[in-house]
C-alpha cells in the first residue's frame, strides 16, 4: 500500500476538493465588493480623464479663436489703410472696385469672351 493506492488518494482528493471550493466560495465573497469599488473608481477616473481632455480642448479653442480675431484685426487694418492709400492716390471708388477684379479687358478674357 503506497502513497499512491487509490484508498488513500480517494478520501484526500474529497477533501481537497471540499477545501478549493471552500477557498473558491470564500475568495468571490470577500473580493466581489473589493472588485466592484475597483471597477467603480476606475471608471470615474476614466470620466475625470475625458472631462479634462474636453476643458483642455475648451481652452485651447478659445486660444484660437483670439488668435483669429486678432489675425482678422490685422487684415482689416491692412485693408483700410490700403484703401486709404488708393483713394489718397487719384484713384476713384469704382476704379478701386476693378483693382480686385483686375482690368476690364482682363475680366472679358477671364471669362471666356
Amino acid at each position: 500500500m503506497g502513497p499512491w493506492d487509490p484508498s488513500v488518494i480517494g478520501p484526500m482528493t474529497g477533501a481537497l476538493m471540499v477545501v478549493a471550493i471552500a477557498f473558491s466560495v470564500a475568495a468571490v465573497k470577500i473580493f466581489r465588493p473589493l472588485t466592484m469599488q475597483l471597477g467603480e473608481l476606475l471608471e470615474q477616473m476614466r470620466h475625470d480623464r475625458q472631462a479634462r481632455t474636453q476643458e483642455i480642448s475648451a481652452a485651447r479653442m478659445a486660444e484660437l479663436m483670439d488668435q483669429l480675431l486678432d489675425r482678422f484685426e490685422r487684415i482689416e487694418e491692412r485693408q483700410e489703410f490700403t484703401e486709404r492709400v488708393i483713394e489718397s492716390s487719384g484713384w476713384k471708388s469704382g476704379s478701386a472696385g476693378n483693382l480686385a477684379g483686375g482690368a476690364p479687358a482682363e475680366q472679358g478674357s477671364r471669362t471666356g469672351d
